[in-house]
């Protein structure tokens, strides 16, 4: 499962999903902040919750019940625009790419937010920690603050 770090402590944030055939060219500009991760997905089922499991979101399948090795790439800007505010509107963007490819190392294609600076050394943490174990069943995920 992507983590996606929002800037804001609670509220709504822009959020896409594109599930590709292949590797995206280059980042546009315009992100701030774009990270690369693998990610192994036992079922070929992609999910997302929020980190107190309020709600859960089951964007299906990758790509058509195929379990295996993927890479994401996460884009986010705006991230420090209400950083730990509650916010009623939108203030961030965030876009996560998932295509079919061997796992590899954790890439920074760009960390321009001084909030998104930090992030780096979590993505090393969290790949060498048991939390990166992929899980069949969806559940919570704990995020530090």
């Amino acid at each position: 499962m992507p983590l996606v770090f929002t800037g804001v402590h609670s509220g709504p944030v822009e959020l896409a999903i594109e599930v590709l055939q292949e590797r995206p060219e280059a980042a546009a500009p315009v992100w701030e902040d774009v990270h690369e991760v693998s990610l192994t997905l036992p079922e070929g089922r992609a999910y997302f919750n929020t980190p107190t499991d309020w709600e859960m979101k089951d964007i299906g399948n990758v790509t058509g019940d195929e379990k295996g090795s993927y890479r994401a790439r996460v884009h986010s800007t705006g991230r420090d625009a209400a950083f730990d505010l509650v916010v009623d509107a939108p203030t961030e963007q965030h876009l996560v790419q998932v295509w079919k490819e061997s796992a590899s190392p954790p890439i920074t294609i760009s960390s321009r937010s001084e909030h998104g600076k930090s992030i780096p050394e979590f993505i090393r943490s969290w790949q060498t920690s048991e939390t990166a174990t992929s899980r069949t069943e969806p559940g919570p995920i704990d995020l530090p603050r």
